[in-house]
């Protein structure tokens, strides 16, 4: 009873709506209009449809966040195992338009913590298999694919006309130039930081919260290439918490917690980050991490390709050289090095 009392409150609210932009729900007196009930009809059963896919989280959310759901554009950060499963849940909610960035490829051991990526998928770009996947799910949101990384030189032109940045990176330092590029343009940023059986997650809203520079630190280069490894389900918790982050800043309610996960003791904590008065972000705005070469990286790099690099894998997606310490990865004249482990 609750479920059809809802479906017709939203069906009223709609149909109000309708009216409220100035187009009849009656047919001009002296004759009838085709097109306006064509527009009518199609008007309904879109709407019906959609009140089909969402039912069940309109009764949760309500309208209004919905709405505010169904006009976000939200650009995804890594397209791993945490990026890939954001891609999927924010398809799920009902966004308008995400935009995923990476130019990594399918790995076998990319298999056991990913729900997207399948054997057959090995040595394609994950932007382009998550691309082909959400598009199965909801036709209506429109899919970006960008084969590049995020590094300081294209940070701030990659973040703009974004609603929401989701972090799914696995790099301090490159996380902090996405903060900085959030920061500098004012758009919030959604972060989850994955260690094994841990866990952190932290929203960022400019002029509202403390941002990620002022708790973190790039650590050592050397420390962050070595593997930390992590298990099925802890991406995918992550990724769910900051989809709830999301929401919540939708309803208009922010956290300024740093909001830590312990899996293995099934233990949750929260701490107050404070905005650090001497913060370099959010503080002074200098946005250092922008304005200083990012250091060579365990990840991928950008790359010159060079003749002495050997061909060992060539689609119409991609080309795969190899040298003695990289494997280059090239989508036509952008190439990337990532060092072989």
């Amino acid at each position: 009873m609750t479920f059809f009392l809802a479906l017709s409150a939203i069906c009223l609210s709609l149909f109000s709506s309708f009216i409220d932009i100035g187009i009849p729900s009656r047919s001009p007196i002296g004759g009838t209009s085709r097109p306006l009930q064509l527009n009518n009809f199609i008007f309904y059963k879109s709407s019906l449809l959609y009140m089909e896919r969402f039912s069940r989280q309109l009764l949760t959310l309500g309208i209004d966040v919905q709405q505010k759901i169904m006009e976000s554009k939200v650009l995804v950060a890594g397209c791993g195992a945490l990026g890939s499963a954001l891609a999927e849940f924010l398809v799920r909610l009902g966004v308008k338009e995400i935009t995923i960035v990476d130019a990594d490829v399918v790995e076998l051991s990319n298999l056991h913590r990913t729900h997207i990526f399948t054997e057959k998928d090995i040595m394609r770009p994950k932007v382009i298999v998550c691309k082909d996947y959400l598009n199965k799910i909801n036709s209506d949101t429109k899919i970006n694919a960008i084969e590049d990384i995020i590094d300081n030189s294209n940070a701030e032109e990659i973040v703009k006309n974004h609603d929401v940045v989701f972090d799914g990176l696995d790099n301090i330092y490159y996380r902090l130039i996405l903060n900085d590029a959030c920061i500098k343009n004012n758009i919030p940023l959604i972060y989850a930081g994955i260690s094994g059986e841990y866990g952190s997650a932290k929203i960022v809203v400019p002029n509202k919260t403390s941002c990620l520079s002022c708790f973190l630190q790039p650590y050592d280069t050397q420390d962050s290439c070595n593997v930390i490894g992590t298990t099925t389900i802890v991406p995918s918790i992550m990724a769910s918490i900051q989809i709830q982050l999301f929401i919540n800043y939708l309803r208009g309610e922010i956290d300024n917690n740093l909001i830590l996960f312990d899996f293995k003791n099934l233990n949750i904590d929260k701490i107050k980050i404070e905005k650090n008065p001497e913060c370099e972000a959010c503080s002074y705005h200098k946005y250092k991490y922008l304005n200083e070469k990012p250091p060579i990286s365990c990840g991928l790099s950008r790359h010159k390709k060079q003749n002495n690099e050997k061909l060992i894998f060539s689609s119409n997606e991609i080309q795969i050289f190899k040298n003695e310490e990289s494997y280059i990865l090239c989508y036509g004249q952008k190439c990337y090095k990532k060092k072989i482990a």
